[in-house]
């Protein structure tokens, strides 16, 4: 059966618009020497926190107020700025500087507090000493193996070697090692009436650990037909292709209430199953993409092999790939920013190679050095944008932005790569067509929450025979131990009672069958209710009522949490039954990504993708469209695959 696993899904890139709080732990040394980063260390709220949303807030509900205000202009006119320092941003950087065949100036602008965007680092001294690195968003290299070449060339430039991880970081047996073999899923008091963690092997009859649930006789024997039987339930539909064609065209839910007969106990139980991969609960993800992502009932169906057009990208992408999931940094896709990073500003990163991504603190003091050919300006807050003239004619483009110290300021630029929301790049400018407009407000970001915790010993998860668990119908969709990643001095625990890192999520959707669009609305509003303390109250409660029967107790287990908030995370894919134009087109992306003048657009949502190598690609595009194609690599010229050619000849 399919048991909830770690979200597979990225979310990333673009300038974010919030500097989390002062809420730093100490900076204590590690075993080698070496200081924390006092920002990564940051615990309680991170991520898209209160402070700059409020200030980016205040300039988007007043949408002429950076034209009216004074500002301070920046001595310096740049040969590029850069808006948003995410995967997107500081790759377009880095392929502008690579390819222009002369020094450049370049600046990088974004309003939070580090480097990465939503590639975001999370770090940890438990009292022990031992220092502890995590992710606190953009989580793993996704199939590489379906990469662009672009894409496999930038990381290759990097010093990233994909084959290191199957041959020396990921510990794939680590698992089976320690005893943690077993699946669990937590029911909770709230929604079931009790608190039950329920746990089974991969050979354990459906059946007989159904009956372990707190699930009604009758949902019982529903989800053991889904599971184990073969049935035809689109009973005159004899092809592959009339199949599929059914499928595309309904939700997962009604696939269950239709087909199946099944009854609101099972669709409750499946509910959140695809938010990880779609952003959507199963009310708003197609059947067709719920076959892709492994869900049970479709046994008995013709549906032949491979992907379909009418997929999801991401359900393209599940059905193409072959790639272990194995592909992952400490610290998650912040290795690959701090990789671009010390690409740009050497002397802000030092060291070479992979394991250096890991150990290096960051010399904060040398990404914004005004004596740098690249410069990264955080806490930057970019409010608008103009060209000096006519666009089609004018030598520069002007930027404002308010600096971290709450002043409006002005910089100039021969050519300007915006790697930020399109929400946000729509209210930037008065200079795009109502059109553009329109298909850049189309990308509503789905809202999530990655929480990091730090354990100083993992007995209660031995004990229990489990490395996560996924939660039914509650406020976390999962909790689970982190990657068993050894990289650089990160060596990961090997006995129960070391510190270790653990993992939850929760795409914040409130699957009430409306539109995904609306839904991201909806969960942005509820998301933006949650303080601190009732996250921190959701976790703890969480791990109390789950792993209390195998001897865990917070008050002594936990010594940090770091709740990561992303009110704007996933890029929003297309999808039916949403999306009718899909896959066939024209895609709102395609038009919302057009440059004007001296500006071009570079961002997960420009491919409308929310993967790092999208990200990637839609950057590659981006530095094309700036500079002649001559001045690029054969490999360069080569577009990054469009998400509705994904998994297709």
């Amino acid at each position: 059966m399919p048991w909830p696993q770690i979200t597979r899904r990225d979310f990333l890139n673009g300038v974010a618009l919030a500097v989390p709080p002062t809420l730093s732990m100490a900076e204590p040394e590690n075993g080698s020497g070496t200081s924390g980063d006092p920002i990564a260390l940051r615990t309680g709220l991170q991520g898209q926190t209160d402070q700059v949303n409020a200030v980016a807030h205040a300039w988007r509900d007043d949408p002429g107020r950076w034209q009216r205000e004074a500002a301070e202009v920046d001595p310096d006119i740049e040969d590029l700025v850069v808006v948003g320092a995410g995967i997107s941003g500081l790759t377009g950087a880095h392929l502008f500087q690579q390819h222009a065949g002369r020094p450049v100036r370049i600046l990088v602008l974004d309003a939070l507090d580090d480097i990465g965007g939503h590639a975001r680092r999370n770090e940890f001294v438990s009292r022990s000493g031992v220092r502890l690195i995590g992710y606190g968003g953009s989580q793993s290299l996704d199939s590489p193996s379906l990469f662009s070449p672009a894409a496999k060339q930038l990381l290759s430039d990097l010093g990233i070697e994909l084959t290191r991880f199957k041959t020396e970081f990921f510990d794939k047996g680590w698992a089976a090692r320690h005893g943690l073999t077993q699946s669990g899923l937590f029911f909770g008091r709230e929604a079931w009436g009790e608190d039950r963690l329920v746990r089974h092997g991969k050979d354990d009859a459906s059946a007989a650990w159904l009956a372990r649930t707190p699930l009604p006789a009758a949902a019982q024997s529903q989800l053991a037909a889904l599971f184990d039987e073969p049935r035809q339930v689109l009973p005159g539909l004899k092809t592959a292709q009339a199949v599929r064609s059914a499928l595309s065209s309904m939700t997962y839910r009604d696939f269950l209430l239709k087909a199946w007969r099944a009854d609101a106990t099972v669709v409750r139980y499946f509910q959140s199953e695809t938010q990880g991969y779609f952003g959507v609960g199963i009310d708003a993800t197609t059947a067709l993409d719920a076959w892709a992502a492994g869900l049970p009932g479709f046994q008995g169906l013709a549906l032949g092999e491979g992907p379909d057009r009418r997929m999801s990208p991401s359900g393209r992408q599940l059905m193409a790939s072959q790639d272990e999931y194995i592909y992952h940094f400490p610290d998650g896709n912040a290795g690959v920013a701090r990789a671009l990073v010390r690409s740009l500003i050497p002397s802000a990163l030092p060291g070479s190679g992979m394991d250096a991504l890991v150990d290096a603190t960051l010399d904060r003091s040398r990404l914004d050095a005004a004596d740098a050919a690249v410069r990264i300006r955080l806490g930057a807050t970019v409010v608008g944008l103009r060209h000096l003239g006519p666009p089609s004619q004018a030598e520069f483009v002007e930027l404002r932005y308010v600096d971290p110290a709450g002043r409006l300021r002005i910089v100039r630029a021969r050519q300007v790569l915006l790697a930020c929301w399109h929400r946000v790049i729509a209210r930037l400018t008065d200079e795009l067509p109502r059109a553009q407009v329109e298909a850049l407000n189309d990308q509503v970001k789905t809202p999530l929450l990655y929480g990091t915790v730090l354990l100083n010993n993992w007995r209660a998860w031995q004990r229990a025979g489990l490395r996560g668990f996924g939660v039914v119908d509650g406020f976390w969709g999962e909790a689970s131990l982190d990657f068993p990643v050894s990289m650089g001095s990160q060596r990961y625990a090997q006995s129960p009672d070391e510190p270790v890192l653990l993992h939850l999520s929760k795409v914040v959707v409130p699957g009430n069958q409306a539109p995904a669009r609306v839904q991201a609305s909806q969960g942005r509003a509820m998301l933006m209710g949650w303080d601190y303390a009732h996250l921190e109250g959701q976790v703890r409660t969480l791990l109390n009522a789950a792993l209390g029967p195998f001897g865990f107790e917070d008050a002594r287990d936990i010594e940090a949490i770091t709740i990561n908030r992303w009110a704007h995370g996933y890029a929003y894919e297309y999808m039916r039954p949403w999306d009718r134009y899909w896959p066939q087109g024209p895609l709102p992306c395609e038009r919302a990504r057009q440059g004007w003048g001296r500006v071009a657009i570079a961002n997960a949502d420009a491919g409308a993708y929310a993967y790092a190598h999208s990200a990637i690609d839609q950057a590659t595009r981006a530095v094309q469209e700036l500079m002649p194609a001559a001045r690029l690599p054969a490999w360069h010229r080569i577009p990054g695959p469009d998400p509705q050619q994904i998994g297709l000849t």
